[in-house]
């Protein structure tokens, strides 16, 4: 067993690209493409990166980390509102739903 210890700049507990792909299901080739195009944040010491499991989460869940930095609502919901969302939910349930494209249509979007 060797004592190798990580180059500066290198997080030691970051995944090197070819992990990240393994885990993504695809080339090494297209998670350095993210890294160089700055989509997948990693940090680069020379040639080498290495990639934080938090980067590689927000990576892949970037809504999620979005909505945690978003600010509560502090407004509640009407009855009108909820007996809205309750009719867009048993629609959608049944199947009773128009593709976007038709909605934007008829907004005239």
């Amino acid at each position: 067993m060797t004592d190798e210890k990580p180059k500066a700049g290198l997080d030691p507990d970051g995944i090197p690209p070819e992990e990240a792909a393994e885990r993504l299901a695809v080339s090494p080739k297209s998670i350095w493409e993210w890294l160089r195009q700055g989509k997948l944040k990693g940090v680069r010491a020379g040639r080498l990166w290495r990639i934080r499991e938090r980067d590689l989460e927000a990576f892949l869940d970037p809504v999620l980390h979005t909505l945690e930095k978003a600010p509560e609502d502090d407004e509640p919901l009407t009855e009108e509102d909820k007996k809205a969302v309750a009719e867009a939910e048993k629609a959608i349930a049944q199947g009773k739903t128009k593709p976007w494209e038709q909605v934007k249509r008829e907004m005239g979007l």
